[in-house]
């Protein structure tokens, strides 16, 4: 793509609202299947407005989608050099690509530099570092590379038979893809009591990306509820999770930070494993359990002691139960 091509031997006179309608055509092409008429059409709307973060993230994914690995590749740098787009989801974009293309050591070396220079956004870090491992595995030899599985659109399962690490990669990647051809199985997912919740979680965080405003039945841990993923609060920024870590910083940040932080974490964990659902008591009981948790597992004795009496009632021995119950749950080991 030249950016140049626009600025030729005098001006090229446009059609008003040209860009918009190439844009418009480009994603709709682009949401039936039809990459390679969007990637030509967004090309052209591309040539007219080559800064439009709308028009170079859809042209960057209907390229992913075309296969055009090196050129989608190309823009994604140039939109990281020039600060268009979100950063971060340029980012997630440009290392979807890196993997495509088998350029592991590059993925590492990216998601390293991001941690070491900037500041990841938190609904971020567990995805990043989760691919940083994932290459890191293929670079030293230890890990097959499951992202071939994914190339052909015409197959009816993306995830039937793979491991539970394979699955994971896998629907991380649909972030990006037209989901489309695989809604059918995305849902079976969600709806089998037997699937890994952290799976499920994943698969609706994509829905929930690509908009997905049709509802879904989700049934993990032995509850079931009807959701619209695009309405979904995102799991770290729902009343639950701030509540609990709020009560949480409140009970431990300033007497025991260490163990505030490994409470926060064993929270982040089982947040992320129950989503959409919550423990429903209220936060402070909840924060007490996961701080007196936290303490035994640490041989923190003085703040057992001091916590036991808060987590002796009935509904205390509930969430602990449940705590329990969650952490017996391991998530993928990418």
């Amino acid at each position: 793509m030249n950016k140049g091509n626009q600025e030729g031997k005098g001006k090229i006179v446009q059609f008003p609202g040209l860009k918009d309608r190439l844009l418009e055509k480009g994603v709709q092409a682009l949401e039936k299947g039809e990459v390679h008429e969007s990637s030509q059409l967004l090309a052209q709307a591309y040539e007219l407005e080559p800064d439009n973060p709308d028009i170079n993230t859809a042209l960057v994914l209907s390229l992913y989608e075309s296969k055009q690995y090196d050129q989608a590749g190309s823009i994604c740098k140039e939109m990281l050099l020039e600060g268009i787009g979100d950063y971060f989801e340029v980012v997630d974009m440009y290392l979807m690509i890196l993997i495509q293309l088998h350029k592991h050591s590059e993925v590492i070396d990216t998601i390293n530099a991001l941690f070491d220079e900037r500041e990841v956004p938190f609904e971020k870090e567990e995805h990043f570092r989760k691919l940083l491992h994932f290459s890191e595995k293929v670079v030293n030899g230890k890990a097959a590379v499951p992202e071939k599985e994914v190339e052909n659109e015409d197959q009816s399962s993306i995830l039937t038979g793979k491991s539970l690490e394979e699955q994971t990669l896998i629907v991380a990647q649909l972030v990006h893809r037209n989901i489309h051809p695989f809604i059918g199985e995305l849902q079976g997912v969600l709806q089998d009591p037997d699937a890994h919740p952290f799976l499920q979680t994943m698969i609706l965080n994509v829905l929930k990306e690509h908009g997905m405003d049709k509802e879904v039945v989700v049934v993990k841990l032995g509850m079931e509820e009807r959701v619209h993923p695009a309405a979904l609060e995102d799991v770290f920024e729902s009343d639950f999770f701030t509540g609990v870590t709020h009560a949480l910083d409140e009970l431990l940040a300033q007497t025991n930070p260490t163990l505030f932080q490994h409470a926060e974490e064993l929270l982040k964990r089982h947040a992320f494993l129950l989503y959409p659902f919550t423990l429903k008591e209220e936060p402070d009981e909840i924060a007490a359990v996961y701080a007196y948790y936290t303490a035994g597992m640490f041989a923190d004795a003085i703040l057992e002691e001091e916590l036991k009496e808060q987590v002796e009632s009935s509904q205390a021995k509930g969430i602990l139960s449940r705590l329990t119950e969650l952490e017996e749950i391991s998530s993928p080991n990418i």
